[in-house]
């Protein structure tokens, strides 16, 4: 899998980058940036190919998920997580997860269903992926979600309302932040996910 990496200052956050549909490993590093100047980044490219976009698993239409190829992918993701991991001296702890639609899906994914001392995740715009098989608690992971609300033309209220409880009722601490602006990303988002890794 294909990465991008910089390392930051010690004492600066560790952040895992994973696009949405159609970005790259470069997509979300301004905005790690901005989440913090100093931090280290681990950004991926999604190794599916899409009508020649780069996406994280396979689907088989809008939301119609292709789950065979989310589990492999999951998989997959989380060994180089694992490996970079030990090869850069990072424990999984400090890693926070900061991903956008298809790429917040994924890591939401493996947080709720695999286990992991892996346990932040700033998630922009995700959704359920209706894959929810696994019960054990969740109370070590906290969660950040933002959500585009009636504007938002992919992500309905019906499936974030589930990941959310996915979440909620295992124990995580997950804040929600609604905002206006569809599926896009929006500095008022931004800037509230940075005071959230403040706390």
């Amino acid at each position: 899998m294909d990465y991008l990496y910089q390392a930051g200052k010690p004492e600066g956050k560790k952040f895992i980058l994973l696009h949405g549909t159609g970005g790259d490993e470069t997509s979300l590093v301004e905005l790690a940036k901005f989440l913090d100047a100093d931090s280290t980044i681990l950004s991926f490219r999604g190794k599916i190919e899409e009508d020649g976009m780069n996406r994280f698993f396979k689907r088989n239409g809008l939301n119609q998920f292709d789950f065979e190829s989310l589990e492999k992918e999951t998989d997959d993701l989380l060994e180089v997580i694992e490996t970079i991991s030990e090869e850069k001296e990072i424990e999984l702890a400090e890693w926070v997860f900061v991903g956008y639609s298809n790429g917040a899906n994924i890591a939401a994914h493996l947080l709720l269903e695999r286990e992991t001392t892996l346990s932040k995740g700033i998630f922009f715009h995700p959704m359920s992926l209706e894959r929810h098989t696994k019960s054990f608690p969740l109370s070590d992971k906290k969660i950040w979600v933002s959500y585009g609300g009636d504007n938002d033309p992919i992500v309905s209220d019906a499936s974030f309302a589930k990941l959310v409880a996915a979440f909620r009722d295992r124990d995580a601490a997950i804040t929600v932040v609604e905002t206006p602006h569809g599926h896009q990303v929006s500095m008022d988002e931004v800037q509230n996910a940075r005071e959230w890794l403040k706390g």
